[in-house]
């Protein structure tokens, strides 16, 4: 797993964490969106364990989001996988997924060599 990776995890659950905490105005659209984009950030972050191409974990947790949700219609999991089907998850996840990756692509770009001045 790479800094980036560590960062980009630590960004996410520091965001989920916010939106638990957050009791203000427009709860609802915080707790249940934006957490889903930081849990989908997570997610991406954690698969950096892998050796996967950055391409290949923003699919796999595209999938995995996407089977979560679609399965709230079986599963019963309250707070960890939520109860209800809402097409507007998807969106979230896929917002989560593109802030991950460009933050990825953001820290992928070489600097260019420093050199001492003299």
């Amino acid at each position: 797993m790479k800094r980036r990776d560590v960062v980009l995890a630590a960004l996410a659950a520091g965001l989920g964490l916010a939106t638990l905490l957050y009791h203000g105005p427009g709860r609802w659209f915080f707790r249940g969106h934006v957490g889903d984009v930081a849990a989908t950030m997570f997610v991406l972050a954690v698969l950096g364990v892998t050796r996967w191409t950055l391409r290949t974990r923003a699919l796999v947790t595209l999938g995995i989001a996407t089977a979560i949700e679609l399965g709230q219609n079986v599963w019963s999991g309250g707070l960890i996988l939520g109860s209800v089907f809402d097409p507007w998850d998807l969106a979230a996840y896929l917002v989560g997924v593109i802030i991950g990756v460009t933050y990825h692509l953001a820290h992928d770009v070489p600097l260019p060599d420093a050199r001492p001045l003299r």
